[in-house]
């Protein structure tokens, strides 16, 4: 996320045996402008006691509990005959389906109700535009998951969903779609997974960067400014490619939406993101560069390299996790290399854009970042919003590079974050596995070859932000004034160090 996000780990589905295949079938309708879409979800009928019937309570990449059933109405249920059948609500986003004296077996169920248009705002309803939904005039858009609920002990089947578009609107998403227009997804982690973009204009193009293929659908802009957002878009993947020796999938697409409500945010997803931008957004600028890269290197963190929790989400419980620095704070840090290599910053800027915190009006924090990673899932507000983006993308980048220079300094030069990263790769997301709540410190001193105790204790599990004229020696720099400058008659050690640290290093 920048003001996130499962793992696939479904087989690959064939489009040609998703119909036959598919156990859920949603159908969804809206038309631009309105306040609700209406939802239909067609199962078959097991004859179960009961059938419970979710909206997820929050978002991988938001992580906050957003509850968006509270926003869902109308909900009604019928039997293969047609005849309503009961439906209870316990909770807000639970609702539970029942038959007398259970539900009937063979044929099919259908759900049926209503779910408001949340978004109007960066963040409105509670929940952040990116992680919810909005149907404007002219354009619309869908996190499924704040709309389209899903039966737990269903989460793992097939799923079609059908939408019905407004005439000359057309619909982009990272989702599978067949002959007729239906998307298609392995399971519902996969459908939650995936947004999706609605617009009558909308711009798509296809490139092929680092060997894989992408594609570009943009809401809001023409086709010259596309093709050259597309271009920037293959910049930055062939950047983070050979920053991180490959690219973890064979298709992703990009969902861009140049929109009036907002002030530019990302959600990352495992082979998609969605970002919405000002209409007024320039395109030649590094803030569009800055975001596309954020969301883009989620791929690896977040995405793929995540605690267990994430790695096996429950949306019925809220969830709390003091890792979400790992998420966002080695996100940031690493956009700015891939924005380096990409060719949108020179050293000098990268550099600068490390060492020095631009004034955000808030007073200094006081919590630790894994204290203000665990607060994530009980924000109340664009207050609680701002302390979170303080700590991850202002503070924590800064932060990120000391422990970056901090390994290269315990390691002899040998090893950094990029390395840590990798290794996260290799032995957690390649093992289909996430790391522990409280694994990261010993997961650290493994990569680094010595004890990072004491800068894990001050300035990850405790309030401190880095001194960083205490780390910059390592790589033959000093601060003066605010700034990073050479450090005159570095030795080769350190030089080496520096050359290594701006440059992108060969395949782990």
């Amino acid at each position: 996320m920048k003001p996130s996000s499962l793992v696939l780990r479904a087989a690959a589905l064939l489009v040609a045996g998703a119909a036959a295949s598919a156990q859920l079938d949603y159908r969804l309708a809206f038309e631009p402008g309105a306040k609700s879409w209406n939802v239909e979800v067609r199962l078959a009928a097991r004859g179960e006691e009961a059938l419970d019937f979710w909206i997820e309570l929050w978002t991988p990449g938001a992580y906050h509990v957003a509850e968006y059933g509270k926003r869902v109405s109308e909900l009604t249920a019928t039997g293969p005959d047609g005849k309503a059948l009961t439906v209870e609500r316990p909770e807000p986003s639970h609702f539970v389906v029942r038959g007398a004296p259970a539900l009937p077996e063979g044929g099919e169920l259908v759900l049926r109700y209503r779910a408001d248009s949340l978004s109007t705002s960066v963040f409105s309803n509670g929940a952040l535009d990116v992680e919810s939904n909005r149907i404007a005039k002219d354009y619309a858009y869908l996190n499924p998951g704040s709309v389209l609920g899903f039966v737990p002990a269903r989460a793992a089947e097939a799923i079609t969903l059908s939408v019905a578009l407004p005439g000359g609107w057309r619909a982009a998403s990272a989702l599978e779609r067949d002959a007729d227009g239906r998307f298609h997804a392995p399971s519902f982690a996969r459908l939650e997974d995936s947004p999706l973009l609605f617009s009558p204009t909308l711009q798509t193009v296809e490139f092929t960067a680092a060997g894989k293929k992408h594609t570009l659908s943009v809401q809001g802009r023409d086709a010259d400014d596309t093709e050259a957002i597309a271009e920037g878009c293959q910049r930055i993947v062939e950047s983070a490619a050979e920053l991180m020796g490959g690219l973890p999938y064979e298709r992703y697409h990009f969902l861009i939406g140049f929109v009036d409500e907002g002030l530019g945010s990302g959600l990352e997803h495992s082979y998609s993101t969605l970002i919405l931008v000002p209409r007024r957004m320039e395109i030649e600028g590094t803030h569009l560069w800055g975001l596309v890269g954020h969301e883009f290197f989620h791929l690896w963190c977040a995405e793929r390299i995540h605690v267990q929790g994430i790695h096996q989400p429950d949306f019925t419980q809220a969830f709390e996790t003091g890792t979400i620095w790992v998420n966002e704070g080695i996100t940031e840090y690493f956009t700015r290399h891939v924005l380096l290599h990409a060719g949108y910053l020179d050293e000098s800027a990268f550099l600068a854009g490390l060492v020095q915190s631009e004034p955000s009006g808030l007073p200094p924090s006081t919590r630790s970042w894994t204290d203000v990673s665990r607060s994530a899932a009980s924000w109340n507000g664009m207050m609680d919003i701002q302390v979170f983006a303080e700590r991850m993308y202002s503070q924590g980048p800064r932060t990120i590079l000391a422990l970056d220079l901090e390994m290269r300094r315990v390691s002899q030069g040998e090893r950094g974050v990029l390395d840590l990263v990798r290794y996260l790769m290799s032995e957690y997301h390649a093992k289909d596995r996430g790391f522990g709540e409280d694994e990261l410190p010993d997961i650290l001193q493994q990569v680094a070859g010595g004890s990072l105790d004491d800068f894990y204790g001050r300035f990850i599990d405790g309030p401190e932000l880095p001194d960083l004229s205490r780390f910059l020696g390592v790589i033959g720099y000093r601060m003066e004034g605010g700034a990073a400058l050479e450090l005159a008659g570095a030795d080769e050690a350190a030089l080496r160090a520096r050359k290594d640290f701006f440059s992108v290093s060969g395949q782990p």
